[in-house]
């Protein structure tokens, strides 16, 4: 089965994951910011390098990103990986349906931070 059907398959989960996520709260970072994870995950070869530049952005003095925040972002989407593995797929194969599985949840998260943003501000 070719990888994006697998992936296909397990989009209603990376929904799911990415609502919760934002529905957990915390400060999060602004539109623009979630636009450059999106196009991280599209560059990325694996989803430690995902992880790594989350971390990093954690971390700087400015913070854009709220470490705590990170954390649930970086949670949200284990599951789902952990999912994907069960496809036994290895190498290359394994690591491009898992960087594709986190560009996916990286769209749907920031489709739900606009929507509660949106809903926030007509509160």
């Amino acid at each position: 089965m070719d990888l994006e059907s697998i992936l296909r398959r397990r989009r209603k989960d990376l929904v799911v994951a990415a609502k919760a996520t934002v529905d957990r709260g915390g400060r999060s970072p602004k539109p623009s910011q979630l636009s450059r994870l999106i196009a991280v995950c599209g560059e990325a070869t694996c989803t430690e390098e995902i992880e790594n530049y989350l971390r990093y952005q954690g971390s700087r003095d400015n913070q854009p990103w709220d470490p705590r925040f990170v954390e649930s972002v970086i949670s949200g989407v284990q599951a789902s990986l952990l999912s994907l593995d069960a496809e036994k797929l290895t190498g290359t194969d394994r690591d491009r349906l898992r960087t594709a599985a986190w560009r996916t949840y990286a769209v749907f998260l920031a489709r739900a931070y606009t929507f509660a943003r949106a809903s926030e501000a007509r509160r």
